[in-house]
């Protein structure tokens, strides 16, 4: 198999951003009178479209949820961001060996950008698209289809690296082979239960991995 490029989700595989995100999702909930929720209830569904979790919490309106939500999001999220661990080295390797870069995600575009901006991955990346770009996100492959055609890609060439369903759902949609990477957020069964093509413990062993694919050790 050769691969050319990869595209990667953001959250859960490239980074944590869950404690801007569970101040957000929280501040969203008072402001609407509703119950705050738990970490550990919220950060399972890091990742997912908001639509998709609040309707767990709360029958609150979800516009105004969403618009609570964005407004403490825009101070909580990109502060509070760090890089999961052995992604900046993954990263420099794989750009080193020449892949082709790219992130789709569920976040909105300007605080990609912030992010992209914050930990200097620009030279590392050749697109990225956000969730508010899409007319549909993941696990719809509108997204992928996207960045395949910013990157100027052939899915045939290219391996989806991500932590959810939504990602491995996606991926086999285009169909593009796809690599899953365990969530410091849970959900390990579920995400094995997808059948990804391939299964990472840590974004580490990305290259590694992509080693055997080339020489096509199994």
């Amino acid at each position: 198999m050769k691969i050319k490029n990869l595209i990667f989700d953001l959250d859960g595989t490239l980074i944590d951003s869950s404690e801007g995100v569970v101040e957000a999702v929280n501040y969203s909930l008072r402001q609407m009178g509703q119950q705050e929720q738990k970490p550990e209830t919220i950060k399972p569904f890091i990742g997912y479209a908001l639509e998709v979790m609040y309707p767990e919490f709360t029958d609150a309106p979800l516009d105004e949820l969403y618009r609570h939500f964005q407004v403490k999001a825009a101070e909580s999220i990109v502060s509070s961001t760090v890089i999961l661990d052995g992604v900046g080295e993954t990263l420099a390797k794989l750009s080193e060996n020449n892949y082709t870069m790219a992130i789709a995600t569920t976040k909105i575009k300007k605080h990609v950008d912030k992010i992209i901006n914050k930990f200097e991955w620009g030279p590392f990346f050749k697109a990225w698209v956000g969730g508010d770009e899409v007319a549909k996100v993941k696990p719809d492959p509108e997204i992928f289809f996207k960045v395949l055609k910013k990157m100027g890609a052939e899915p045939s060439e290219t391996l989806v690296i991500g932590d959810t369903v939504n990602d491995i759902l996606a991926a086999r949609a285009v169909p593009m082979c796809s690599v899953a990477v365990l969530s410091p957020y849970g959900g390990r069964d579920k995400l094995l239960a997808s059948k990804p093509d391939f299964v990472l413990d840590s974004m580490a062993n990305l290259p590694e991995l992509l080693e055997k694919i080339v020489t096509g050790e199994k």
